[in-house]
């Protein structure tokens, strides 16, 4: 442990002093005082008082409260579940499918984003068609990694109403040329990732997904 500077100093003084009071002949004395000396130099220092810190006080600056005194933070409100298919289908080498996306629990939604994978050996990204939301399109859909069996999607209620659909009714389709091998096959399922899941109503309520993935064999 490091000794201030001033203990030190406070130390060797109170010796100094002790010595010249006992003349400089005293043994014992000599002994005592530099015990003394040494238990004031060993001797803890007292405990500072705890400094703020730097976010303490940024929001004191702020007049904000402290972190400490700040509420924990609140779960967004859950809106329950909407529930995602991707149909399957095959095709031989070559050939085309389409595979739809179909959903339930579609009510009063504002906005949609996820992801899309498929094996990039077995399948080759084509298109889309079949829209069945307002103002969706392909323009809402991310096709830059689509080499790597990776379609991103991002829709939203331009007018912020909610919108509902009947459970069942396509979303849209995703069609595919098949590359791989007879015998290969395919899944074609929603993730987290790059695009983020996440699905929002009219009253600002996130939705749990569950998704159902899709299955293309070729033949």
């Amino acid at each position: 442990m490091k000794i201030p500077h001033f203990q030190i100093v406070t130390a060797i003084f109170c010796f100094i002093l002790t010595m010249s009071a006992c003349g400089g002949g005293d043994d014992q004395a000599r002994e005592a005082a530099a015990a003394q000396a040494l238990e004031t130099i060993q001797a803890p220092p007292a405990e500072q008082a705890t400094q703020p810190t730097q976010a303490e006080r940024q929001a004191q600056q702020n007049n904000q409260p402290t972190p400490s005194a700040q509420p924990k933070d609140s779960r967004p409100k859950t809106g329950g579940t909407l529930n995602l298919n991707v149909s399957g289908g095959s095709t031989t080498k070559g050939g085309e499918t389409c595979v739809a996306v179909s959903a339930k629990g579609f009510k009063s939604i504002v906005s949609v984003q996820y992801s899309i994978k498929w094996d990039p050996k077995v399948l080759k990204f084509k298109g889309l068609k079949s829209f069945g939301l307002p103002g969706l399109g392909a323009e809402n859909f991310g096709k830059h990694v689509t080499e790597k069996g990776l379609l991103t999607h991002s829709w939203f209620d331009a007018n912020v109403k909610g919108i509902s659909k009947g459970d069942g009714e396509t979303l849209y389709e995703i069609c595919f040329d098949a590359v791989g091998t007879a015998g290969s096959k395919s899944s074609i399922q929603i993730i987290d990732a790059p695009t983020i899941i996440e699905i929002a109503n009219v009253n600002s309520e996130f939705l749990t997904l569950d998704a159902t993935p899709g299955m293309v064999l070729v033949k």
